[in-house]
């Protein structure tokens, strides 16, 4: 590894971190040196939030984020030489649908059911839960092998088809928004108010590392939690912080959030 790069990576906290940011870097470089765009894979927000951190002084090619719909968790990154206008994200979409009366497999059958087929997460983007199905993007060279594999979820037989170039999937609400009131924006005090669990509870499943915020696995009951971050709790589902809407007069915090309906 050179010097230069070393400095680019030495702040990370962990080797993972730095294993996927020097991947991502990589992609950076071969853009540069081929002169066309390139892509990366599937990336969880907080790789997406450190590699732009690392990339905003980064003049000499231009990138751009994308998951295939606007509100997208995990997104890839587009590398562009600077006299290119756009490049290809190279993600389809895929609408499974369950195929008979039995109950319609849950978010989790159907990730499960894709990983089962040897298929590396970095491969899927979101999986969203439809009025039919599920719709899950892809990098386009996946799809040809999950169209003719995918063929289950949760024992429930599916039809899967690839949709159109340019159709946007419309995704179910699968939750609910509500506000809650906390005395600390730290995990722990989220996690106990948000899954209606006592304090000690909460702390013990994220020292068991149950959490993980923006895709992150944490174990720290103190860390801060802020307005965008994606808290999942497994075994439990996921919440989105989406507003810190101020103070009230007891000094307790009241937070807006979306919470899933699926565990």
């Amino acid at each position: 590894m050179s010097k230069a790069r070393e400095r680019q990576l030495g702040h990370l906290r962990t080797s993972e971190e730095r294993e996927k940011i020097s991947r991502i870097l990589d992609v950076a470089d071969r853009c540069l040196a081929c002169d066309r765009y390139q892509v990366t894979d599937f990336l969880e927000p907080y790789i997406q939030k450190l590699a732009e951190a690392i990339l905003r002084g980064e003049r000499r090619i231009q990138y751009r984020l994308d998951g295939g719909h606007g509100e997208a968790e995990r997104r890839r990154l587009i590398f562009l030489p600077y006299d290119e206008a756009s490049g290809d994200n190279h993600i389809v979409w895929l609408q499974a649908v369950p195929v008979g009366n039995a109950s319609p497999p849950g978010h989790r059958d159907y990730l499960g059911s894709l990983l089962g087929l040897g298929i590396r997460r970095e491969k899927i983007g979101d999986l969203l839960l439809t009025e039919s199905g599920c719709a899950v993007a892809l990098d386009q060279e996946m799809a040809d092998f999950i169209l003719a594999h995918w063929s289950e979820a949760g024992r429930v037989a599916l039809q899967v088809r690839r949709l159109p170039e340019g159709e946007q999937p419309v995704q179910v609400a699968g939750g609910e928004e509500k506000r809650i009131s906390v005395a600390s924006l730290r995990a722990d005090a989220l996690i106990a108010a948000i899954w209606h669990v006592s304090r000690g509870r909460s702390s013990a499943m994220i020292t068991a590392g149950q959490l993980r915020i923006n895709g992150r696995e944490t174990k720290e009951i103190a860390q801060a939690v802020q307005e965008g971050d994606i808290l999942s709790l497994r075994g439990h589902g996921r919440a989105i912080v989406r507003q810190v809407a101020g103070v009230s007069k007891k000094g307790r915090f009241q937070v807006i959030l979306w919470q899933s309906s699926e565990r």
